[in-house]
């Protein structure tokens, strides 16, 4: 960036509100990736290529698996080559994959498809974004992160409406054709021109009020974790093990959605007007960062959103029309939103930014495995049941006791390492 230009923009508005804007659009377009998008392939897949249930969500869960335990690397390419360069690569890497997708024909087509889809969408493009803006936030890192979410909100809510009417009026095929061409058209040309990957890097500083010297003792010091120092801590395997839960559940329930909703009478058209409820409670996250996220300890909130999930997961077993599947929605949609907010303001809170790409790196192979190990049961309950309350049940017993971890964390102290 042009250091007029960079000076001006220092003066006039902080940067760090337009990075905002890039990375929450770097999380829409993870999309390809998603659950909530490829659930609305699953039944072209399983009626064109004569697919069970299980067969396609062990195919799938193992991609995602292998998948997470590659974005560790992402994440030291992060540190390493920074948030544009990789995004830009990601972003290519994922039009070349939607285009391929159009053509699959086969169950290894499908399987190499779902582990690029997670590798590049689910897992790389929401990683770079969420070690993009702590970049550039401190005091309203909740604030901000809870900004950029409202890009996965806004997919979530439009995009498997979109895909069941562009697949009913087209094809599977083309749709995945449409998204190459969006990633191309418009994802990487706006990644190229407007990410910036720290402040520093135009003369500006985190939250455009810190002073130099404070910041650099901040960021070489104390607060400077390595990644071998987290891994070393309890906190980075407690907070990791319990941000497996949300995406377990919710990928579990995403990919088997329509057929749930089916078994309980529901369309497939009002199932996927209900699906995308769940991101609709992203929208107030912004205002509900600021009332308990950055006033409360995380360990408190983490806790009472296990509970509260627990009892959404009681509601949907209960699920018996389109208006009750709409209220268990907006509240699990609500309390996931205020998990997954807080648990990514944990990673800079309690191990600085430095070298933040290579801890998110490895936080998000939690998340990802967390999103393998759901559609199996889900899966394997409907095949040997011919229903999904016994998998329901259990999650709801997994969740509870993962409470117990959640009042154990704190922010931790270097000198507590061996």
């Amino acid at each position: 960036m042009n250091i007029k230009i960079s000076k001006y923009i220092n003066e006039k508005f902080f940067y760090g509100w337009m990075i905002i804007l890039v990375a929450g659009m770097s999380v829409f377009f993870s999309a390809p990736g998603q659950s909530y998008s490829i659930s609305t392939f699953m039944k072209s897949y399983t009626s064109d290529f004569g697919l069970s249930q299980t067969l396609i969500s062990s195919i799938y869960s193992i991609a995602t698996v292998c998948s997470g335990l590659l974005l560790v690397f992402v994440g030291r390419a992060v540190d390493k080559h920074g948030q544009r360069k990789m995004t830009i690569i990601v972003g290519i890497a994922l039009a070349i994959v939607c285009f391929f997708n159009s053509f699959i024909s086969n169950i290894v087509m499908i399987a190499i498809s779902f582990f690029l889809l997670r590798y590049l969408g689910q897992g790389s493009l929401t990683l770079i974004p969420n070690s993009l803006t702590p970049q550039w936030f401190e005091k309203r890192r909740a604030l901000s992160i809870s900004l950029m979410n409202l890009g996965g909100m806004i997919a979530n809510l439009i995009v498997p409406v979109i895909n069941v009417y562009l697949i009913n009026l087209y094809s599977w095929q083309h749709v995945w054709r449409l998204w190459s061409l969006a990633v191309i058209v418009i994802f990487i040309p706006l990644s190229y021109l407007f990410i910036v990957n720290k402040p520093e890097d135009i003369g500006a500083l985190p939250d455009n009020e810190k002073a130099l010297d404070d910041y650099e003792n901040n960021v070489q010091t104390e607060n400077a974790w390595t990644l071998d120092q987290a891994l070393k801590t309890k906190e980075f395997w407690f907070v990791g093990i319990i941000s497996m839960i949300v995406p377990m559940i919710s990928t579990g329930l995403v990919i088997h959605f329509f057929k749930i909703m089916d078994l309980k009478g529901i369309s497939e058209t009002q199932a996927s007007f209900v699906i995308g409820l769940m991101a609709l409670p992203g929208f107030i996250m912004p205002l509900v960062s600021g009332l308990i996220i950055d006033r409360f300890r995380s360990k408190y909130i983490i806790t009472f959103t296990l509970v509260a999930i627990t009892l959404c997961l009681l509601l949907f077993i209960n699920v018996a029309s389109v208006a009750t599947a709409v209220i268990f929605m907006l509240l699990y949609g609500l309390v996931t939103n205020v998990q997954t907010v807080t648990i990514s303001v944990i990673w800079p809170r309690y191990f600085g930014r430095k070298y933040l790409g290579s801890i998110r790196g490895a936080a998000t192979i939690f998340m990802v495995i967390g999103s393998a190990l759901g559609p199996i049961p889900f899966g394997l309950s409907y095949d040997l049941t011919g229903g999904y309350n016994a998998v329901l049940i259990a999650m709801m017993a997994i969740t509870l006791l993962s409470t117990l971890m959640a009042l154990s964390i704190q922010k931790p102290s270097k000198s507590g390492l061996m």
